[in-house]
């Protein structure tokens, strides 16, 4: 008799596309997650705050690209979505990842752009019945860039900034770093991001919980009767 599978383990490689030396993060996560789920794990992995939208797409630039992203939050958002968008909270990382070699491109921060390229490594079988492991990232390098640094430009101006004060050719940090004059760029900070990670399934539910507080405060306010303009507001 044939082995029942519940879920299968799926190494990932992510990288920040057009970082120079290369940013990226290996995470090992069940194929069971979501969408929403591995958003949050890129998050914790790279040093993200999650404070911006972000987008899972097939990356080839073409119409119906889009795979999902950020859920909508306020009344009526959802109308304005394309038909194939769906929930990322709906969708199972197994129902697009599903064997070696297989791509995604996740943007964070549609201003800063970080698009990170995902491929799967390998996958390897879970028996039913065993329990799931944490997600976690075995293998990483360099941090991640800070939040609102200016994309890809900002960051490589950083690094020069960072470069020359350790030269001693620069006494204090451009006004625009100010307060990243002892970020590391060379430290993935591993030990942090597996501290992190082992939370993943609290940080998603309360961002949930979050999430659905937002949506009924909104629903409990008041909407604004719109009265009919006077003739002399239409001149």
């Amino acid at each position: 008799m044939l082995p029942t599978f519940a879920a299968w383990l799926t190494y990932s490689l992510s990288k920040l596309r057009y970082t120079q030396p290369p940013v990226w993060r290996r995470l090992v996560l069940p194929d069971t997650l979501t969408f929403w789920d591995l958003h949050f794990a890129l998050q914790l992995a790279f040093g993200w705050e999650n404070a911006h939208l972000f987008e899972f797409s097939t990356g080839r630039g073409s119409p119906g690209d889009l795979l999902t992203g950020s859920p909508p939050m306020q009344p009526g958002e959802a109308d304005y979505l394309p038909e194939w968008w769906r929930d990322p909270r709906q969708v199972a990382l197994a129902e697009i990842l599903r064997a070696p070699k297989d791509k995604l491109s996740y943007v964070y921060d549609m201003g800063d752009h970080w698009e990170h390229q995902l491929v799967v490594e390998k996958t390897a079988p879970l028996a039913a019945g065993a329990p799931l492991p944490p997600v976690h990232c075995p293998d990483g390098r360099r941090a991640g860039p800070p939040e609102d640094i200016g994309s890809i430009p900002g960051y490589e101006m950083l690094l020069v900034a960072l470069a020359e004060k350790a030269a001693g050719t620069r006494k204090r940090m451009p006004s625009h770093f100010a307060g990243l004059g002892k970020y590391d760029p060379d430290a993935p900070e591993l030990d942090i991001v597996n501290d992190n990670l082992a939370q993943l399934s609290f940080i998603v539910a309360d961002e949930n919980a979050s999430i659905e507080a937002y949506r009924q405060q909104l629903a409990a306010q008041p909407r604004p009767i719109r009265q009919r303009p006077t003739p002399d507001e239409l001149l």
